[in-house]
């Protein structure tokens, strides 16, 4: 998928690469504020030469809603967390990044560049020579035509490229239903596009299928049958919820726990240091620290078991570990 992602979008960049190296990298990095920061999809390749150099490739698959404004940003944060690395390891010459970001949103978006973001500033001819930037490699899946996309070699690539191109036009989801699944080598890929197309096209796994029973092509058993598993995995979803309802309180309550103990030994720390340690959103981080700061046991705990903890059950080794972090945060 890697290898005919580059070579139709980016023939050059594929031109220079030997393909056959490409290896996926596990990274991951402490950003200063010691959380923990993991990169999307990053591929090691070797260029094409047997000279033995490499360099990363950062590949952002974004599946959003709405254009962001400073994704410019965060691709940036992705580059230098990676160049760190290689410094870190003392790695002779550096190995550069290409970032790319691939966009399937409904709306028209030309990404901003660093210094784009910055133009409104009021000293920005003068500051810009001093502003970083750097270029990304960008595709847009909703401008892709389906007939230019037909030319592909018939591909699980091709598959799940014109599915994300039409991604906003459902109705030519069926139009293309053949070409769409004909590229599927297997069951978990036929799984994968029509777990995709439900996700996007805003249709039940039953009016799915009522609309796949009227519409004729050759892989159409396959996909139904694959279709009815999903159907199936559907009549227990209500034993699958209870059980996903008890891991996300099990998850909640150790983000909760995790914040009196920080703010416990790291008394020093911002609301905003807090918030991004623990992923607890600003405004319940910057709560707590008001309630904490009235000095009184009896209140943060209170507030900790109705507010922060309410409707999750806790045990007894529970309940003895928050009395002893509200009484560590109320200085008793």
């Amino acid at each position: 998928m890697v290898k005919a992602y580059l070579e139709y979008f980016y023939p050059k960049i594929a031109a220079i690469a030997d393909l056959s190296t490409l290896q996926q990298q596990k990274v991951q990095s402490l950003r200063p504020n010691l959380k923990l920061f993991s990169a999307d999809v990053v591929y090691r390749c070797q260029l094409e030469g047997g000279s033995g150099e490499h360099f990363y490739f950062c590949l952002l698959f974004e599946h959003k809603s709405e254009p962001d404004e400073h994704v410019a940003v965060q691709i940036g944060l992705y580059i230098f967390l990676l160049l760190r690395e290689q410094v870190k390891a003392k790695k002779q010459p550096l190995e550069p990044v290409l970032p790319l970001l691939f966009y399937n949103g409904k709306a028209t978006w030309q990404p901003k560049r660093i210094r784009e973001i910055f133009k409104g500033h009021p000293g920005y001819e003068v500051l810009k020579p001093y502003l970083p930037d750097f270029r990304f490699l960008f595709e847009d899946a909703h401008r892709l035509p389906p007939e230019e996309l037909l030319k592909l070699d018939l591909s699980y690539f091709r598959s799940t490229v014109l599915s994300m191109a039409l991604r906003h036009k459902p109705d030519l989801i069926f139009e293309y239903i053949e070409v769409i699944f004909e590229g599927a080598e297997d069951s978990d890929q036929v799984l994968s596009i029509i777990t995709y197309i439900l996700g996007v096209a805003e249709r039940s796994p039953k009016r799915f299928l009522e609309e796949l029973e009227n519409t004729e092509f050759t892989t159409k058993p396959n996909v139904m049958s694959t279709l009815e598993q999903l159907l199936e995995m559907g009549r227990e979803e209500g034993v699958e919820k209870g059980l996903q309802k008890g891991r996300k309180e099990g998850i909640h309550k150790n983000s909760i726990f995790n914040l009196l103990k920080t703010a416990t030994r790291f008394p020093e720390w911002t609301a905003d240091e807090l918030s991004d340690f623990t992923e607890l959103d600003l405004e319940t981080v910057q709560t707590f620290l008001s309630v904490q700061s009235q000095g009184d046991a009896a209140a943060m705990r209170r507030y900790v078991l109705e507010d922060l903890l309410a409707g999750i059950p806790l045990n007894t080794e529970d309940e003895e570990k928050l009395d002893r972090l509200i009484g560590e945060l109320a200085g008793g």
